[in-house]
């Protein structure tokens, strides 16, 4: 008992001493990190958890099985917003074609966090330079597209743009929103195709300022 009891206290001397060496997030604060950050493997498995819970209801995010999958992503730009000290809303991107891409984000649930990634995610594809790193874009359909369009977010209409940004992804064009009972503010931009993953495939549009 007494060598559980040593080991159980030099494990949490262990975990005091990386608390304190690691550098806490600022609260209400958005902050980027980046690969070099030593802050990114302290959070890893919270925003993992996270992001997985954000997109439970189609069975979670396709490129992120485990935390060490979120490496992909060069910039988890991340905020705390409330009393605890974990990660309330994130959104995660990587260098690609013409800019940076947004590929994934995950909130807490909360309406706060929710807002949140709204208004920041339309921030950035409307052009806002995050730490230096500029030129956002990246798709989306449904609700998001909806929160997006209608805070401002631009829409990328050209249609060689689009498939020079989405090179070799299976898509057919559209332009207006194939659906004449979309709402009106999906009507108000084009851009719109349908993509197809295997044996699905999903109405999506390119929301976004790359160069």
């Amino acid at each position: 008992m007494r060598v559980e009891a040593l080991r159980e206290y030099i494990k949490m001397l262990l975990e005091q001493q990386d608390a304190l060496s690691t550098p806490s997030l600022p609260k209400n604060k958005w902050t980027l990190l980046r690969p070099d950050d030593p802050r990114r493997e302290s959070v890893k498995d919270e925003l993992y958890a996270m992001i997985q819970q954000t997109y439970a209801s189609i069975g979670g995010h396709f490129k992120i099985t485990s935390p060490e999958s979120l490496s992909r992503y060069a910039y988890w730009i991340v905020e705390d917003i409330d009393d605890d000290p974990e990660i309330d809303v994130a959104i995660l991107g990587k260098p690609d074609i013409a800019g940076h891409k947004l590929g994934a984000a995950g909130n807490d649930g909360s309406p706060a966090a929710s807002a949140a990634y709204k208004q920041k995610s339309a921030d950035l594809r409307a052009g806002e330079s995050f730490s230096g790193v500029g030129n956002w874009w990246g798709e989306v359909s449904g609700k998001p597209a909806y929160a997006m369009i209608r805070r401002g977010a631009p829409a990328v209409e050209d249609e060689m743009k689009v498939k020079q940004l989405l090179a070799g992804d299976d898509l057919v064009w559209h332009g207006d929103h194939p659906d004449p009972n979309a709402p009106a503010i999906f009507q108000s931009v084009k851009g719109w195709y349908t993509k197809k993953f295997g044996d699905k495939s999903s109405t999506k549009i390119i929301l976004g300022s790359p160069s």
